[in-house]
């Protein structure tokens, strides 16, 4: 009778219970932080609050590979801390990329949206390390990708894409009547 062997996972992110610390960056502390990078005053000061609601919240936060474990990535939050989370990520919808086509000024669409679990936010929201105090590691990272095969797999298929492109251009070049051709003409 053959065993069915315990399957790992390819990939599990780092996800810790943690508290944050995103208060007390005034304005003008943002503003030298972010000075050319085309934000308004408006959008600075909705950070501002961002940081003040999400200032001591304990969440749950996860590391992954993928952005080199550059950032830590909001997980989950117990059910006590749902308003103030809101609150926090309605602040950072005011500076979203696409905030003018979101919930920009909008706090009753966006709040009726959140209850219904109809929101998405449409990108990671991260925090910096500086920012994340661990108090407690759920899980630690599991990495079984063979990340050689991985780089392998990826020069194969831009090799396939770049073969491709230049067998259609090819025949193009062949297809292609003399009488087509840019021919320069001297008067």
């Amino acid at each position: 009778m053959a065993r069915k062997e315990d399957k790992q996972p390819q990939y599990l992110p780092l996800v810790v219970k943690a508290r944050l610390h995103t208060g007390g960056r005034d304005y003008d502390k943002i503003k030298q932080e972010l000075k050319g990078q085309g934000f308004t005053c408006k959008q600075m000061k909705a950070m501002v609050r961002e940081g003040n609601y999400f200032d001591g919240l304990v969440l749950y936060l996860s590391k992954w590979n993928w952005d080199n474990h550059e950032s830590w990535h909001l997980y989950n939050w117990d059910a006590k801390d749902d308003e103030a989370v809101m609150l926090a990520m309605y602040e950072a919808e005011q500076y979203h990329p696409y905030a003018e086509s979101r919930y920009k000024g909008d706090f009753e669409k966006f709040q009726n949206d959140w209850k219904n679990e109809e929101y998405d936010p449409g990108m990671t929201y991260t925090f910096k390390d500086g920012e994340v105090e661990v108090l407690e590691v759920l899980q630690e990272e599991i990495d079984n990708i063979d990340h050689e095969a991985v780089k392998k797999q990826v020069a194969a298929a831009e090799d396939a894409k770049f073969q491709k492109r230049r067998k259609q251009r090819q025949r193009r070049k062949q297809s292609a009547s003399k009488g087509s051709r840019y021919q320069r003409k001297y008067f």
